[in-house]
């Protein structure tokens, strides 16, 4: 019996220690700005005392903090929100988790109660405004949606931590981007470093290290050149920390990685980059002194020398008191895509867009590229292909494999990419094939979209021994009849993704009538 009692209360004593170790450790990692580490702890002890106020307020601000599905701070910062409704932070953070929801009447009410209890912290009544503007832009967006649909890059691509800042190579072979999957034991921290995925007619192939552009520390996609050659890495690292590194292509590999130079590079943190197709003109962001405040965007000029030349700022029609980062450029160059978290966007970053012109080089006034391509999270990067029908963004989305995925973002209103198909008719086995010569002038090839309505007819051209089928996405049934043959049906699903203009062909074996 006293063997009995002894084993339960080490059980317990050893319960009890764990329990203690495990709050210890969140506390440690919530204190040190570690929240995804914290929140995976605090949900462990919220789950088991459900009613503790500090687990749900940290819990809460966990996710918040996070792209851990931030929605759902919402659900335990009410569970403490009586205790806390005199603390003006704490009813500006619920307000964000209301925001979060899209429940933009609580939001604004929340923010406003969290006004009045600031006093005279003007640092937290700027911030508060800055979000009720924030909340005042989303209602309006989310009044007046895009007509576009968002499609799962999949789990060769997505995993259950983050993938972020996508970017498309310009001939839309390749995919980059960063994820922070890999786990350093060492450190007990999920680190990031930048991948990339061949791209196949709209699949992908799976996501893989990038190896050139590794290091010891960190590394996020900065962005790809116009020109198709360069790949634009940030590495974050004791050596260089938040400095701009790019690697040049060379077919689908790529070699070397070079320091941009003092100009590009300075005391402060870089970003991202991307350069115009002629070489000629380098865009970046960085925190510098002497800029507008926060992250600006610049531009160098390329010297005779080779070297970047000394940075302008890209002035205030881009440029503001806030942070604007990420510049990317349209394929034809004309359009400078960035983010900014200034008093247009929609909650934190939105993505906006401007025209360059040409000759001075000046920039329009920005636009925001609306909802829900922009949305109440961080909206970072664009990636558009050169059919604008089609581009690549980081989200949140509740149908996502985890906290931050790569969606394709289909424009509906655009023009799809369309499937060129040459089909060239055959006679035996595919070991023993011959081209199909005889002359037939009653041979004919209908496509049927989704097997009932004729879509198109078209000739087998004698000479070049094929036919060309131009098939927007769709599913279709192909029908090949003449006097000298029998019958030949096959189907086909053309996918909404772009095409980058490459051809596929298909041999159709068909039989002789005797």
């Amino acid at each position: 019996m006293k063997k009995r009692i002894l084993i339960v209360l080490t059980l317990t004593s050893f319960m009890m220690a764990t329990g203690q170790n495990t709050e210890r450790d969140a506390n440690y990692h919530f204190k040190s700005n570690s929240f995804a580490v914290a929140l995976k702890l605090y949900k462990e002890l919220q789950a088991k005392d459900t009613s503790n106020a500090i687990f749900n307020d940290r819990l809460g601000l966990c996710y918040l903090n996070t792209n851990q599905e931030p929605w759902k701070a919402l659900k335990y910062l009410l569970l403490v929100e009586e205790i806390n409704k005199s603390d003006a932070s704490f009813m500006f953070e619920l307000g964000k988790a209301y925001l979060y929801n899209y429940r933009f009447d609580e939001t604004l009410t929340t923010f406003n109660n969290a006004s009045a209890l600031t006093g005279k912290n003007q640092e937290l009544m700027n911030k508060i405004n800055l979000w009720i503007q924030y909340t005042q832009n989303a209602q309006n967006y989310y009044k007046k949606p895009l007509d576009v649909s968002f499609i799962n890059l999949g789990k060769n691509i997505n995993t259950e931590m983050d993938e972020l800042t996508p970017v498309i190579s310009p001939d839309g072979e390749m995919l980059f981007y960063t994820s922070n999957q890999k786990y350093d034991s060492k450190f007990m921290l999920y680190t990031h470093n930048v991948y990339m995925s061949n791209i196949d007619d709209g699949d992908f192939d799976k996501g893989r290290i990038l190896s050139t552009v590794t290091t010891m520390d960190e590394e996020f996609v900065a962005g790809f050149s116009n020109a198709n050659d360069k790949l634009f890495v940030q590495l974050q690292g004791y050596e260089a920390f938040q400095d701009l590194i790019f690697s040049e292509r060379n077919g689908k590999a790529f070699k070397g990685n070079t320091l941009l130079n003092a100009n590009v590079n300075s005391k402060s943190g870089e970003i991202a980059a991307t350069e115009t197709e002629n070489g000629d003109t380098l865009y970046f962001s960085s925190n510098r002194p002497g800029g507008m405040g926060g992250l600006d965007i610049y531009y160098a000029l390329k010297l005779p020398t080779g070297e970047w030349g000394v940075p302008r700022n890209c002035g205030a029609n881009i440029n503001s008191a806030f942070d604007e980062d990420f510049p990317t450029l349209s394929t034809d160059g004309s359009l400078l895509y960035f983010c900014s978290n200034g008093l247009n966007s929609m909650g934190g970053f939105d993505v906006f867009k401007s025209s360059i012109d040409a000759t001075t080089r000046e920039f329009k006034s920005p636009v925001n590229l609306g909802f829900p391509l922009n949305d109440v999270f961080d909206n970072k990067t664009v990636a558009f292909t050169p059919n604008q029908r089609y581009a690549y963004v980081s989200t949140h989305r509740p149908e996502g494999f985890g906290y931050t995925d790569l969606y394709r973002v289909v424009f509906n209103q655009e023009d799809p990419s369309v499937k060129i198909l040459i089909i060239s008719l055959k006679t035996g086995t595919p070991e023993a094939k011959n081209d199909f010569t005889k002359a037939d002038s009653t041979l004919r090839i209908t496509s049927y979209l989704k097997g009932k309505v004729v879509f198109g007819n078209y000739k087998y051209d004698a000479n070049s021994k094929q036919a060309t089928l131009a098939l927007p996405p769709g599913s279709y049934s192909i029908e090949i009849q003449g006097q000298l043959i029998e019958p030949y049906e096959f189907k086909i699903v053309i996918p909404d993704v772009p095409t980058g203009g490459k051809v596929e062909r298909k041999e159709v074996f068909i039989k002789l009538k005797n």
